[in-house]
């Protein structure tokens, strides 16, 4: 079957680049112009009643998490870390909107500026990420740079935690800061937390020891939150529970493997627990270079 492609002519590619643009137009900056249209209101609400500031951004979150759902649906696969960041970046937006509005003596002022800098911290943490996965070097040193600027943030939010436990000044504004610095840190591991905790259970039953041998190493591409193509690699690990040879994989980290080449770990012998009702059930460690460490000890 002959697929017909469009002919790359420069009368396609304005089109295209137009359509993209006013979309992306559409999507970043119209949030930003209601938020500066409704700045005036927001603002006498917030100095007429100091509740109405929380209300505003609990409103504003909401908007945020519909705005999240309605991209799953319409795109039909889970939101970006870009989206995300720009959704926390409206939420910052709100926030210091309210904070202007206020004169810095008040109480809420001081809350709303904790707000904001968790939020900014958040917002540099997605960032960071996305810009971790780009493949170009330009990007990864911005990714290096928020990483920096994210360490100075948390560092001045926990020093002002300290210094009000120290001061004995503990107030709203200090759980507030605990409470979200609390949460960014199993909420940036959420996955690899569920992931550890399901392999640790399932490990939990394997009480089963065998003698495993590497026989070959695999890369898996995979797309990560933002589409772009990862690999990982992992080792096919074959192991023997009786007479029946049974199969397993163990993962492996790409700094080993790039330093000691694949060849290294072909034939190389590493345990292998089982379910002793399900030998098929087999886990292995992650593969690092302690395994050359331990040939080396072992050899006389």
């Amino acid at each position: 079957m002959n697929t017909a492609f469009p002919d790359p002519s420069p009368s396609h590619k304005p089109c295209l680049s137009s359509s993209v643009l006013k979309g992306l137009i559409l999507y970043a900056f119209f949030p930003a112009a209601c938020l500066i249209l409704l700045a005036g209101p927001i603002g006498g609400a917030v100095r007429a009643s100091a509740p109405a500031a929380f209300l505003i951004l609990l409103a504003a979150l909401a908007c945020v998490g519909f705005n999240w759902f309605v991209y799953t649906l319409v795109r039909r696969k889970r939101p970006s870390l870009l989206v995300f960041a720009h959704g926390t970046l409206c939420l910052l937006a709100a926030a210091v909107i309210e904070y202007e509005a206020l004169p810095a003596s008040d109480q809420l002022a001081s809350t709303l500026a904790v707000i904001a800098g968790c939020l900014a911290l958040l917002c540099l943490f997605l960032l960071s990420f996305w810009f971790a996965a780009r493949r170009s070097r330009p990007a990864h040193v911005i990714a290096v740079g928020l990483w920096i600027c994210i360490g100075v943030l948390a560092l001045i939010l926990f020093y002002r935690v300290f210094d009000d436990f120290r001061t004995r000044h503990v107030s709203l504004d200090t759980w507030i800061t605990i409470v979200i610095l609390t949460a960014l840190v199993p909420g940036a591991f959420a996955r690899r937390i569920r992931r550890a905790a399901r392999l640790r259970k399932a490990q939990s039953r394997a009480t089963g020891l065998a003698a495993g041998r590497i026989a070959q190493l695999v890369g898996e591409t995979r797309l990560d939150l933002d589409d772009d193509p990862v690999t990982d690699y992992h080792a096919r690990v074959l192991y023997t529970v009786g007479d029946t040879e049974y199969e397993t994989r163990a993962a492996i980290r790409k700094l080993t493997m790039r330093r000691f080449g694949k060849k290294a770990f072909i034939g190389l012998e590493i345990p292998v627990r089982y379910v002793p009702e399900h030998p098929a059930e087999g886990y292995a460690n992650r593969i690092d270079r302690h395994i050359f460490d331990q040939l080396r000890a072992e050899q006389p």
